[in-house]
């Protein structure tokens, strides 16, 4: 990413979609696209930014929405980033931000062992507001760590995980954030 800040076009999107007043859980889905293709465009389609197929056994509230892997001129299609999109009403609750925050870790206990870079980068988006988990492939640690629930029966108390998707990806700090992880994936990218 070379740019210092978001340009018009990938943002466009996300103005319509912020004036529709019925949530539904696709609507962010083609304006993310466009932003992660922006994002991840370098030259000879080093990555491939993939929906992920409806898993096989119908969990499709666990399916993470987009999966950024190595491309040509590896053809390896390893899995580098973990994207997820749900919508804004995610993060009102402390049940879905639970469960947001449990679909990014199952994932990271599946594909942090094969990923072929140091870290396995993950984007939970609730809307457009961001909680970014970063798995190191050699400890097979993550960040941030797990936040226990104070009475696993009981369920989340209604401030659970609150705050923890706080950056907006559209500001410039979300920027930032993303320009961050990009230069992460693709200098490793260089080096494997």
């Amino acid at each position: 990413m070379q740019d210092h800040a978001w340009p018009a076009a990938p943002l466009t999107p996300f103005e319509s979609i912020r004036n529709r007043p019925v949530p539904f859980s696709s609507r962010y889905h083609g304006s993310y696209l466009t932003l992660l293709y922006y994002c991840f465009r370098v030259p000879n389609f080093m990555f491939l930014v993939a929906p992920q197929p409806v898993p096989k056994d119908g969990r499709i509230r666990d399916a993470i929405n987009f999966n950024i892997c190595l491309g040509l001129p590896r053809n390896s299609n390893d899995l580098v980033c973990l994207v997820e999109v749900k919508d804004d009403h995610w993060n009102l609750s402390a049940d879905l931000r639970y469960l947001a925050d449990q679909q990014m870790r199952n994932r990271y206990s599946e594909m942090l062992e094969a990923c072929p870079l140091p870290r396995l980068w993950g984007i939970s988006l609730l809307g457009t507001k961001m909680r970014v988990y970063c798995g190191d492939a050699v400890t097979n640690t993550g960040d941030p760590p797990v936040s226990p629930l104070l009475e696993p029966s009981a369920g989340p108390t209604p401030d659970f995980l609150a705050g923890e998707w706080n950056l907006d990806i559209l500001s410039q700090d979300g920027f930032q954030m993303m320009k961050e992880i990009v230069g992460d994936i693709y200098t490793h990218s260089q080096t494997t």
